[in-house]
């Protein structure tokens, strides 16, 4: 009879346990969409909850990052517990292959770099001028002179100078 309460009161405290983990909220974290997957199974096992139900469907999904659960309900459209879960798994697969290859095609340089044709430090030359995107503003040469709006009364001389009529 002991070993009976102890595991009834055991298994009580569990469920307990894991609907107030669920109730808080479980996260992802970082990439890994299986470690995921199988706390918030054992959570919702534990918890008896049903899988099928769409507060259990809202718990997986709150708990995934913003721009995979918008990938998912933009390509994939799921509707159950296990088409949601099959999902997250393909659209993380995708973003960690995308994540790779293009790794892979920068040369296992994962910082940022600035954009452009030629990259900053590339430019030996202190003199160069540096015309990447961003650096360049165009400028009419004379146009602060032609500014109507700074133009005294009269005319303007080519020569260099403003002409007062009288």
């Amino acid at each position: 009879m002991a070993a009976s309460f102890t595991r009834c009161f055991a298994d009580s405290l569990a469920k307990e346990n894991a609907q107030s983990i669920l109730r808080a909220g479980v996260k992802m974290k970082g990439e890994d969409i299986d470690g995921y997957i199988v706390e918030i199974e054992e959570l919702i096992c534990l918890a008896e909850y049903r899988f099928d139900v769409p507060q259990t469907i809202e718990m997986f999904t709150d708990g995934l990052p913003t721009g995979l659960y918008q990938k998912i309900l933009e390509l994939d459209r799921p509707t159950t517990y296990e088409q949601w879960k099959q999902a997250a798994i393909n659209r993380q697969q995708d973003y960690i292959h995308m994540k790779a290859r293009l790794k892979a095609h920068r040369g296992g340089i994962t910082t940022s770099r600035p954009r452009g044709w030629i990259p900053r430090h590339m430019l030996t030359d202190p003199n160069a001028m540096d015309t990447s995107a961003g650096r360049t503003r165009g400028c009419v040469t004379g146009s602060e002179e032609m500014n109507p709006a700074t133009m005294p009364r009269g005319g303007y001389i080519s020569q260099g100078g403003f002409m007062q009529r009288g």
